[in-house]
C-alpha cells in the first residue's frame, strides 16, 4: 500500500494534465510501475472498499470467455451491466447482438482469439502445414490473378501459456494479448489490462507476471487479481 499511494502522490505532483474523449482531464503520468510479491501478502491495492467476489467473478468469466453481462452477473459480477446496456456508442453499434452483448471483450481475446490465413492455393505446403495445426479452410478467392485460400482457427492463447510453461519454462515468449486491432470497433469497451507476459523461474520454482495496462484511474486503482509484477501506464 505504501509504494501505491507514493505513486499516487508522485502522478499528482508530477504528471501532466490532458484532455480525453471523457470530457473530464485526466492527470497523466505515463510509464509508472508497481511491483509486487505474493509471498508478502495479496496485491489487493485500491483507497475504496472492494468487491472481492465481484472481482473473483469477473475473472472468471475472463478465462471462460464470457461475452455476455448476464454470464457475468451469474458470476456474482454486475460491473459489465452498463458497459453492455446503457453505453450509447456500443448501442448504437451495428455489431451489438441485443440486451446484455458486449462482443469481442478481453475474455474472448484470451480464449478464442480470431486468427486468419490467406494462402497462395499454388502454396500446397503452407497449405498442409496450417491445417496440420487445426485450421479450416473457409474460404476461396481470387487477387490479382492468383487463385488463393482463406483458413481459420480460434486460438485459445491461455491454454499455450500453460502448456509452454509446462513443456519450455525457459521461453521469452509466454504472453497473451487483448488489444485485437482488427475488433476493437466489436468491442463494449476495448481491453484496459491489454498484454500479460510469465517470467517461470526454473531454479526457483516461481512465475511472475508482468501486466501492461494502457490506461487505468490510479486514483482508484483495480484489485489486482493475478499479478505479482504490475507495470502501469497511467
Amino acid at each position: 500500500m505504501k509504494q501505491y499511494l507514493e505513486l499516487v502522490s508522485h502522478v499528482i505532483q508530477n504528471g501532466t494534465k490532458q484532455a480525453n474523449r471523457t470530457g473530464i482531464n485526466t492527470i497523466s503520468f505515463p510509464g509508472a510501475m508497481l511491483r509486487f510479491d505474493l509471498q508478502e501478502g495479496f496485491p489487493a491495492i485500491t483507497t475504496r472498499k472492494m468487491a472481492f467476489k465481484s472481482a473473483i467473478g469477473e475473472m472468471c468469466g475472463f478465462l471462460r470467455g464470457v461475452n455476455n453481462a448476464a454470464e457475468f452477473r451469474a458470476l456474482g459480477c454486475k460491473v459489465w451491466d452498463q458497459n453492455a446496456n446503457e453505453n450509447a456508442q456500443w448501442l448504437a453499434n451495428p455489431f451489438r447482438q441485443g440486451d446484455d452483448d458486449l462482443g469481442e471483450i478481453y475474455g474472448v481475446q484470451w480464449r478464442k482469439w480470431p486468427a486468419y490465413k490467406q494462402i497462395p492455393l499454388s502454396n500446397t505446403a503452407a497449405i498442409e502445414q496450417t491445417l496440420s495445426n487445426g485450421y479450416k479452410q473457409i474460404a476461396q478467392g481470387e487477387e490479382d490473378g492468383q487463385a488463393y485460400v482463406v483458413l481459420y482457427k480460434a486460438i485459445d492463447q491461455v491454454r499455450q501459456c500453460v502448456d509452454t510453461i509446462i513443456k519450455d519454462p525457459g521461453s521469452r515468449r509466454i504472453l497473451f494479448h487483448g488489444w485485437n486491432v482488427a475488433q476493437l470497433d466489436e468491442m463494449a469497451l476495448p481491453p484496459c489490462h491489454l498484454l500479460y507476459q510469465f517470467h517461470p523461474n526454473v531454479e526457483t520454482k516461481e512465475i511472475s507476471l508482468t501486466l501492461y495496462i494502457r490506461s487505468n484511474d490510479l486514483g482508484l486503482l483495480y484489485p489486482l487479481e493475478e499479478s505479482a509484477q504490475y507495470a502501469m501506464a497511467a
